[in-house]
């Protein structure tokens, strides 16, 4: 069977890229023990607007680590190599310079309401993210994929172009794969009921309180995974709390990218393992409209700001001011374009010009409403009250306002944002390029899509290194968002629990399949 994903643009977002693995904690076992009988609460960022795939990505923010546990995934990153990783997904492979890609799954799979998780499972999936009726987030990473089914277990995929990275996108983009049986019985129904072949299935879901998902008897895997019994996981957006949870022990872990309850955890004794990531937290600018469409716009608010002592303010200097937009030590990281760095004089003298053109900097910055973005925000504020010529209004939005304005509309005009990943594929396409899904900023630069289409036809390290250099030196240049704070993920437990196994991925993700307690 055959089919051709049509080239249509849709509304999307996702907060992608975020990256990270860690192995079992301090000194707990590294092997896939762990009580078989035993139950566990885990913390997550915020509540999911939805499980089903075409809504939920491979992101804490997006309800990446609920669906991690009811569906697996089909391929995963190894923060630690940036490789594609099998899971339910046996292999995928690659031909005629990365055009053509053959994915085979692995034997047997079945979804926990029984269904078969086979090839035509996964193209019905696929296919639902072409849909425009569905808005799916993916949209445009499966416009113009031609797919066919040639056995039960085998999808031959050909790309509109060479994509020598291709399993990356399947393991950040399209991981996720749910019951065709269920979607088809409930469509509407399905993100709040959800059916998949991961190795939980859902208990019952009392929203903005808890998510009890209980082990899936036809899961894949044999040999005792998973091996818990029970996994909760409940939202926690105060990072008091979620810290305070793990103090008293009525949280086991919780997965974070916030520098500061990182340094509180570690001041409380609690265990911490952290992994520095490329990208970091940032300031994204609207090139598409007035006033940040004016690059001396953003360069004058990068200018203004000082990432040093906003770390030293915001996260008591727990978060490492940002210098190169990929981590410094990768292979791809260009020490010769720095981002902005802070200059007040230069700062003013950009502003000043342009107030003389009759186009004094006024904006709106939106951001979450927790305490750490306000915290932000006010310490911009307080920067920008020394300036002429500039003025910042604050927009504080829940996580779903904040999904819908900054990364589905896009009607904003400066927004907080964080980026993480290892490997530059597929984030820096999504994000950067101007056909890119996550392009939120909605830049445009030729040279910029150029070497990013360089880079994602090879394997070649050196040519990928030349292109993503040029990259990181456009994004000096233009400054379509500024980064000030290094992205990193840390995995924190209870004090006295003994978890096992505990690998993390993307911006914080869990493989559930082998956590357990010992």
């Amino acid at each position: 069977m055959r089919s051709v994903l049509p080239r249509q643009a849709a509304l999307f977002a996702a907060l992608t890229g975020l990256t990270l693995t860690t192995a079992a904690c301090g000194s707990q076992s590294s092997g896939t023990g762990g009580s078989s009988r035993g139950a566990m609460t885990v913390l997550v960022t915020q509540e999911a607007r939805s499980l089903d795939p075409t809504v939920a990505s491979l992101s804490q923010i997006t309800g990446g680590t609920q669906a991690a546990a009811v569906f697996d995934v089909l391929l995963w990153i190894d923060p630690k190599t940036g490789r594609a990783q099998p899971q339910l997904a046996e292999s995928a492979t690659a031909a005629e310079d990365g055009r053509v890609w053959t994915l085979r799954l692995r034997p047997d799979l079945r979804f926990s309401d029984g269904t078969a998780l086979d090839a035509e499972a996964v193209r019905f999936n696929w296919e639902r993210h072409a849909d425009p009726a569905n808005k799916s987030m993916q949209a445009r990473v499966v416009a113009g994929l031609g797919i066919s089914v040639t056995d039960s277990r085998t999808l031959k995929v050909t790309l509109p172009a060479p994509n020598a990275h291709f399993d990356k996108v399947i393991a950040h983009n399209l991981a996720f794969i749910g019951s065709p049986t269920a979607i088809k019985a409930d469509p509407k129904g399905f993100g709040a009921k959800p059916v998949g072949a991961g190795p939980y299935r859902l208990k019952n879901w009392v929203r903005d309180q808890q998510m009890v998902l209980e082990r899936n008897p036809k899961y894949w895997q044999v040999g005792g995974r998973p091996p818990l019994k029970e996994l909760t996981l409940k939202p926690v957006v105060d990072q008091t709390q979620r810290l305070a949870m793990l103090s008293a022990n009525q949280a086991q872990v919780l997965t974070t990218a916030q520098a500061k309850l990182m340094g509180d955890a570690r001041k409380a004794g609690l265990p911490v393992l952290t992994e520095a990531k490329s990208g970091g937290f940032m300031t994204l600018f609207n090139t598409s409209r007035p006033p940040f469409d004016d690059p001396r716009a953003r360069r004058a608010f990068a200018l203004i700001m000082d990432p040093t002592q906003r770390a030293k303010v915001v996260t008591d200097n727990a978060g490492k001011p940002l210098s190169t937009f990929l981590r410094p030590g990768s292979d791809f990281a260009a020490p010769d374009a720095p981002m902005p760095a802070n200059n007040r004089a230069e700062a003013q003298r950009l502003l000043d010009a342009l107030a003389a053109e009759g186009k004094p900097l006024s904006f709106t910055y939106s951001t979450y409403n927790s305490p750490g973005s306000h915290v932000t925000a006010e310490y911009w504020l307080a920067q920008l009250a020394e300036m002429k010529n500039i003025s910042m209004k604050t927009e504080f939005l829940e996580g779903t306002q904040y999904l819908q304005k900054v990364q589905i509309q896009r009607q904003f005009d400066a927004g907080e944002f964080v980026l993480s990943f290892d490997d530059p594929e597929p984030v820096l396409y999504n994000f950067l390029h101007s056909k890119g899904q996550d392009n939120h900023m909605q830049w445009k630069n030729p040279a910029v899509d150029q070497a990013l289409d360089r880079a994602r036809a090879v394997t070649d390290v050196p040519t990928r290194r030349a292109a993503y250099a040029l990259v990181q030196q456009e994004l000096a240049k233009d400054v379509p968002m500024f980064a000030y704070e290094q992205a990193f993920t840390a995995a924190i437990q209870a004090k006295d629990a003994k978890v096992v196994d505990l690998t993390v991925f993307e911006d914080g993700l869990i493989m559930f399949d082998r956590l357990g307690l010992g």
